[in-house]
Formats: C-alpha cells, structure tokens, sequence
C-alpha cells in the first residue's frame, strides 16, 4: 500500500485550483451571455449616446437640477 501524506498546504492548494477554474469558467459563461444578450448592445449604445451629447448640455442640466434641490 502506497501511503500519502495530505497535508494542509496540499489541500489549500487544490481548493485555489479549482475556484480559479471555476471563476474563470464562470466570467467567460457570464460574458458569453452578455454577448448573446440585449444588455451588451444596450450598454454600447447608452456609451455612444453620451459621448454624442455634447458636454455643456450635460453641465446645463446639472447646474439646474442642484439649483432646484437646494431651492427646495
């Protein structure tokens, strides 16, 4: 019979092993369906929308929406 010592440090270390494989399986699994979805193209137009508005209008519209809340 073949004995085997488990130490501590070898278990750690297959446990960090295999949650690395699994969150990465789980980020990929993730992206995939964002990519499938209708959020990542939502989420891309929402960016080119905003960088299409051009900078004082969104300084207007802040300027007056905290003037309105301090005034109330």
């Amino acid at each position: 019979m073949a004995t085997t010592k488990i130490t501590t440090q070898k278990i750690i270390d297959i446990i960090k092993e295999k949650w690395q494989l699994f969150g990465i399986t789980a980020f990929i699994i993730f992206i995939l369906q964002l990519l499938s979805s209708k959020v990542l193209l939502s989420v891309f137009l929402g960016l080119i929308v905003t960088a299409l508005i051009p900078s004082d209008a969104v300084k207007k519209v802040v300027k007056k929406v905290t003037t309105k809340k301090s005034e109330d």
